[in-house]
């Protein structure tokens, strides 16, 4: 009989300005949230993780931490580094020594989103703020790992609810808000933004159910209007 198995994930995150949870934290330093959180969004999939650390800002550390990942896993999955600043190694890494395939989306929060390949690895390069690598995990590398366990590709379907909110957004992007239903006037539901929606503010995901997706066409929301929601159980957080 065929056996197979499961597939191999290596974790890290980039920084000079992250520390361990549990460990004193220097001026200006933040605690490492993503590995974490990333982590147990993986415990319920047919997956085994390595949890490769921290990597500093040093593009040769970040280099050979890659490099030694993609021999060993069949997904690198990085938090941080991936974005336009001077010290920002994994995709310099990445197009080096392998292909990148995009870098870069249209959404908020999640615009420094990578995908690529480093050998036979495919590589996953999530922002390093912990909420836009949370969303960009549930609705893009979840998925990605899901179908190369042997899954199918699990797209999210959502439903239409009323906002129980006023919002306005710039064109051209995609825009992921959190949310939580409450009852509305009429004792049904409706979908209510979380106030405060910036990448590195963790409440907005643990006071949310879920996510309203905002399309780039779309220039503002009026309270009552229909709006798509998709609730964390769907999307695989649970």
């Amino acid at each position: 009989r065929d056996r197979f198995r499961p597939l191999r994930i290596a974790l890290l995150s980039s920084g000079d300005e992250l520390c361990q949870p549990g460990e004193q934290l220097p001026h200006g330093a933040v605690f490492d949230a993503n590995r974490f959180i990333v982590r147990a969004l993986l415990r319920h999939l047919p997956v085994e993780v390595e949890d490769l650390g921290i990597v500093g800002d040093d593009a040769a550390l970040v280099e050979r931490a890659l490099l030694a990942a993609a021999d060993r896993h069949d997904v690198v999955l990085t938090s941080g580094g991936a974005s336009r600043g001077d010290e920002d190694h994994v995709v310099r890494t990445v197009e080096r020594h392998g292909r990148l395939d995009f870098w870069q989306i249209a959404m908020k929060p999640g615009r420094p989103l990578a995908f690529g390949r480093l050998a036979d690895a495919v590589t996953i390069g999530l922002p390093g703020n912990p909420v836009a690598a949370t969303v960009c995990f549930l609705r893009f590398a979840r998925p990605v790992i899901a179908r190369l366990a042997g899954a199918m590709w699990p797209e999210p379907r959502g439903f239409d609810v009323p906002a129980a909110f006023d919002f306005a957004k710039k064109p051209g992007r995609t825009e992921l808000l959190r949310a939580r239903l409450v009852a509305d006037d009429r004792g049904g539901l409706a979908a209510d933004m979380i106030r405060r929606q910036g990448s590195g503010i963790l409440t907005s995901l643990t006071d949310a159910d879920g996510l309203i997706e905002v399309g780039p066409a779309t220039l503002s929301i009026a309270k009552g209007e229909p709006v798509r929601f998709f609730s964390f159980a769907e999307l695989g957080a649970t």
